[in-house]
């Protein structure tokens, strides 16, 4: 019996007749299209992946280092990017406040990551304005001071909340478990 003569809608029970000759070669570019695009796309979103997290360990340099003989552009452009270097500071520091409150092992990992990140922008900036090598300059020698006075700064300022972390912070723990207890009794009814 052919499949002509089997009634309409009726199936053949044996396997499906095969697809024009004419698709093949379509079904063929749709595959190889989609398999380039998954490719690129994975491709792509390991390599964002990978560039993210060496920039947050290694600050990059925002372009090439400054010369001895340093126009007026390379001047803003240095105190642009210490301008930056400045408020980037400032935003870790003001994050510290979420270590007082309570410590967890996240986010003072979190915070830690943060000041590294800083302190290799930090650097960069250092390395390619090369503020110790501009004797004479009022603007430079200003920003010299400080480029340093920053780097001390955050370096005792992360002194002083791992001191707090240490020592102040197990303190504050005990002293709301503490309170915690009192509260309890105090709420319990009296017998």
């Amino acid at each position: 019996m052919s499949t002509e003569d089997l009634p309409k809608g009726v199936a053949h029970s044996g396997s499906e007749p095969p697809l024009p000759g004419e698709f093949r070669r379509y079904r063929k570019f749709v595959s190889w299209f989609i398999l380039a695009f998954v490719f690129v796309g994975s491709s792509y979103m390991l390599l964002s992946v990978a560039v993210t997290i060496y920039r947050r360990q290694h600050a990059v340099l925002l372009g090439m280092p400054v010369g001895l003989l340093a126009t007026k552009e390379d001047a803003e452009s240095c105190f642009d990017e210490l301008s930056d270097v400045v408020e980037g500071l400032l935003k870790y520091l003001e994050n510290s406040h979420t270590l007082m409150a309570d410590t967890k092992p996240d986010e003072v990992q979190s915070w830690a990551e943060a000041g590294s990140y800083w302190r290799g922008q930090w650097k960069a900036v250092g390395e390619r304005c090369g503020f110790e090598r501009r004797r004479g300059a009022k603007n430079w020698e200003e920003m010299a001071v400080l480029h340093e006075e920053l780097r001390e700064t955050e370096a005792g300022y992360t002194k002083e909340i791992s001191l707090f972390g240490k020592e102040l912070a197990p303190r504050l723990g005990r002293l709301r478990e503490r309170l915690a207890r009192i509260g309890e009794r105090l709420a319990m009814p009296h017998e």
